[in-house]
């Protein structure tokens, strides 16, 4: 025998030992757990589970019913606890996600009725990830902000307060509401830069990146993204630093050609990174915006490859999404380098898959309704189950008592005393789940409707790039101009949806918030024409329908429109403006005025136009039933008098 063979023998004989004696440990205990009681017998049957823990799952759970029975039966809180977290990692394990829930609630109830927060701030983290897996992220939030409670006063948590900070800024990003995510992300950077955690600086510079990017605050995302490259410098992370270069190359982007410099930099930079250190997927990301960047620079030839370079990569990894993008940016470089076949086919498949993720995405919000319901039934079910469990050992206990001391008659009456208590008690709890699924089917009716809102705005928004696509082909430059007015029209429509959905009102606008938005967009794409026209917006208080919301966007979008266009055209300076909207005595007067050039008494007077702008303003003036007049002594002035 050599002697490499006689050291495995020796190995494997004293692992055998090792675990003989283990089982053999294991079966002394079970021998004397039935003589023994009080905290004796609670602590070996917390040994016992603690032994089968995350090895016989089975076992574990048995002996963790033990133990919480005992646990009750001695009034010892922390062996109830452990009992409850160990059976609820067990459910976990096992991806039963509900029963986990319901263990990790009951350890946190025993946990914060003793006082006892170590543990009440681990039950209820437990209970958060729980609800996040199974995309319950109310319930996730719900709980997160629970431990925070505990946690944010304990010196000696931290770690944890950071880390549930991080956690409750990622369930607002699921819920889409950035803005609330925000403070959280930034309070987590104030704890890890007590803590001096470098590389936790450095996530959380980059998270506040991004959330600061998708809000449209590009100044903030600059500085907190700019700060995270010069830190992943240091560190020497690429991975940091290739994150922080997408949300540097994303801001600089959407500044359109100002900026396209600056974005191509810091895209081909990240770029370079993640070739070096094949990240695959931040790979495709980085080809995918120099598309576009390319593509607004007029390189459609390089904005063809760097789309067609990153497909492959999307498709791979099954992102439909970004799929969408890639098929869509080829499909307009392969329709400007006269490829006109070849586009065709490129933006119907996208268009295919872009219907195909709004169904799926619309499939997925009635599943996780369906999944909420689900739940809710399932966490009766067992809180039945666990009731009936105590009523059996209430019982058992009953009968023994009769035994020992001969009451019958005392017994009799517990009975029906505890019978009515119990009846009562079902038909109020009965009542209480009525009222939660009332209550529950009003808020799923809330984001449906905000669903829908959604997916009309991106739906519109898909219709305006249509017809920038078609302006884009046509020489012409009436059609040109038709087209554009055209593809304003729709974007008015589309923010009144988007304001919609991001109001928790689901029928009314912030019709103030909605006129600053929408005529500083229509201000921008004048460019450098319209910068020095100031704007002055007042409507406080206001709100109103969509029916309303639509045509009163339309008009205003038709007047700022015609006076970027031409109001300004001899103005030095102290060009304005205004839009003002008032309530009196029931009824709104709205007046739109510039203090430009004038609009002519002809097209003023004439109510056959050939201005279709014009001709827009009365026809919509007159759906709202309002009285309406223009005046042209001072720049031009439209006021509008209407009843809601």
């Amino acid at each position: 025998m050599t002697k490499k063979n006689g050291f495995v023998l020796v190995l494997l004989l004293m692992s055998a030992f090792t675990i003989k004696a283990q089982n053999s440990d294991l079966d002394s205990l079970r021998q004397i757990l039935s003589d023994l009681r009080g905290k004796e017998k609670a602590e070996v049957l917390h040994q016992l589970m603690v032994a089968f823990h995350r090895k016989v799952p089975d076992s574990a759970m048995y002996y963790s019913r033990l133990l919480a029975a005992h646990g009750n039966k001695i009034d010892d809180h922390n062996y109830v606890n452990e009992a409850y977290n160990v059976a609820g990692a067990e459910f976990y394990r096992k991806n039963n996600l509900d029963s986990a829930a319901y263990y990790f609630q009951k350890g946190y109830d025993v946990a914060m009725a003793k006082g006892d927060n170590n543990r009440a701030s681990r039950n209820i983290g437990n209970l958060a990830a729980v609800n996040f897996r199974r995309a319950d992220y109310e319930g996730a939030l719900k709980s997160f902000i629970a431990r925070l409670k505990i946690v944010e006063n304990d010196s000696t948590q931290k770690v944890s307060l950071a880390k549930t900070l991080n956690n409750i800024s990622a369930v607002y990003l699921r819920l889409d509401a950035d803005s609330l995510a925000i403070p959280y992300s930034k309070w987590s950077l104030e704890v890890k830069r007590e803590l001096k955690d470098s590389l936790g600086i450095l996530n959380s510079l980059n998270t506040l990146g991004a959330i600061y990017a998708e809000a449209g605050l590009p100044d903030s995302s600059l500085y907190y993204s700019k700060s995270a490259v010069l830190l992943g410098e240091k560190l020497g992370s690429d991975l940091a630093i290739a994150t922080a270069c997408i949300n540097i190359g994303f801001v600089f982007n959407q500044e359109k050609s100002s900026n396209l410099d600056s974005a191509l930099y810091y895209n081909e930079k990240g770029l370079l990174i993640s070739q070096k250190n094949d990240f695959e997927s931040k790979m495709a990301k980085f080809q995918l915006n120099l598309s576009k960047i390319y593509s607004d620079k007029k390189d459609y030839k390089t904005s063809l490859e760097m789309a067609g370079a990153a497909l492959p990569v999307f498709e791979s990894l099954g992102e439909k999404r970004q799929i969408a993008k890639a098929k869509e940016n080829m499909a307009n470089a392969l329709n400007q380098l006269g490829r006109y076949r070849e586009a065709y086919q490129y933006l119907r498949e996208y268009q295919i898959l872009n219907d195909s993720l709004f169904n799926t995405e619309k499939t997925e919000v009635i599943g996780e309704l369906q999944i909420k319901y689900d739940t809710e039934k399932k966490n009766q079910q067992i809180a039945l189950q666990e009731s009936q469990l105590e009523t059996n050992a209430a019982l058992l206990s009953r009968q023994m008592l009769i035994r020992n001391i001969a009451i019958a008659g005392a017994l009799f009456l517990g009975l029906i005393a505890y019978v009515i208590y119990r009846i009562k008690s079902r038909s109020n709890k009965e009542i209480s789940t009525k009222n939660d699924q009332l209550g529950k089917a009003l808020g799923e009716r809330e984001s449906l409707l905000k669903e829908i809102h959604h997916r009309v705005k991106n739906n519109l928004q898909v219709i305006a790039s249509l017809l920038y696509l078609q302006s884009d082909k046509t020489d012409d430059v009436s059609v040109k101009k038709l087209l554009e007015e055209g593809q304003g029209r729709v974007r008015s429509m589309a923010l009144i949806h988007q304001k919609l959905y991001e109001n928790e009102d689901l029928k009314h606008i912030p019709f103030e918030d909605y006129l600053s938005e929408l005529v500083g967009e229509i201000k921008k794409t004048f460019g450098a024409a319209a910068e020095a026209v100031d704007l002055h917006i007042e409507a406080k208080d206001i709100q109103f329908d969509v029916d309303t919301a639509v045509p009163l966007g339309l008009i205003i979008n038709e007047l700022s429109t015609n006076a970027f266009k031409y109001a300004y055209t001899n103005k030095m300076g102290g060009a304005l403006f205004s839009v003002k909207l008032e309530k009196s005595e029931g009824q709104y007067e709205m007046t739109v005025s510039d203090n430009g050039n004038g609009i002519p008494d002809q097209a003023l007077n004439n109510t056959q136009s050939s201005s279709l702008g014009l001709r827009l303003t009365r026809m919509l003036s007159d759906q709202l039933e309002g009285e309406y007049e223009f005046d042209n002594s001072q720049g031009t002035s439209f006021k509008l008098k209407f009843a809601v």
